[in-house]
This record gives structure tokens, sequence and C-alpha cells, in this order.
């Protein structure tokens, strides 16, 4: 349940607020992929800085900001516009759906008590390469399509 709302209040904002989500979308991609190579060793180097917290929350921390945080920094500061008509419907749904699943193993492992959550979160993970990929052309066609 915890995922299915995150999912809906993600798609409100991206649908509402209107800017362009092509270079949010690179940054989340990128964020991903810098965690994917130096996430463990930063996590390892902020665990010896702060060594009373614990390191899955530090690599949680770590991981939050990179695919959530500063790509949703970067998409509020972009400029207004973006995809219109029914592809902007399209383009939010996307890009909600890419966020979340890239969150759903986060917020599944810690609610806990939503079974649901664990459900959704494996179902997810099963698609989860094919969500990127629609999301990286869906970013490089609201980069090429952009006009002020």
């Amino acid at each position: 349940m915890v995922i299915i709302a995150t999912l809906i209040i993600l798609f409100l904002i991206f649908f509402f607020v209107r800017h362009h989500t092509g270079p949010a979308h690179l940054a989340m991609i990128a964020g991903l992929s810098v965690y994917q190579m130096f996430g463990t060793n930063f996590s390892d180097w902020l665990h010896k800085l702060f060594d009373q917290i614990p390191l899955d929350i530090i690599q949680t921390g770590v991981y939050i900001a990179l695919i959530l945080l500063f790509p949703l920094l970067l998409y509020f500061r972009s400029s207004r516009g973006g995809m219109f008509g029914i592809l902007r419907i399209a383009e939010a749904a996307l890009f909600s759906v890419l966020l979340t699943s890239l969150l759903s193993a986060t917020i599944a492992k810690y609610i806990t008590f939503d079974g649901l959550a664990t459900q959704i979160s494996s179902f997810i993970s099963s698609i989860e390469g094919s969500v990127v990929l629609v999301g990286i052309i869906a970013a490089y066609l609201d980069i090429m399509l952009y006009h002020e």
C-alpha cells in the first residue's frame, strides 16, 4: 500500500508541477550507476566518519540521495514546460513508475508491516530493466523535443 501511495503522490507531483523531466530522468539513471559503482565504498567511508550510525542506514541514505533527492532537485530547478497533451500524462506516469521502481526495494525493506509492498517490490524488480530503458528513451525524447 505504501508503494502504491508513493506512486500516486509522485504522479500527482510530476503531472501538476509541469517541469522538464528529461534531465531528471538522466540524473536518476546516473545516480543509480554511481551508486552501483561507488556507493558501497562511499558508504563505508561515511560509516568510518559516523561510526555510531548503522551501515545499512548510511547506504540507504546515499542511495536515496542519488536516486531521489538530487534528481528531484534538478527537476524542480528545471524550466517549465515539457511534453504536452496525452504525452504529458504518459511522461508523468513513466517518471513516477521509474522512480517508484527504483525505490520499491528500499520502501519494502523499511516498511515491513506492509505485505503488499513486498509483493509489489518483487514484481517491480522483475520489470525494472524495461522500465529504466523506457525511461531513458523518454528522457531523450523530452530533451530533443524541448522548446521555449
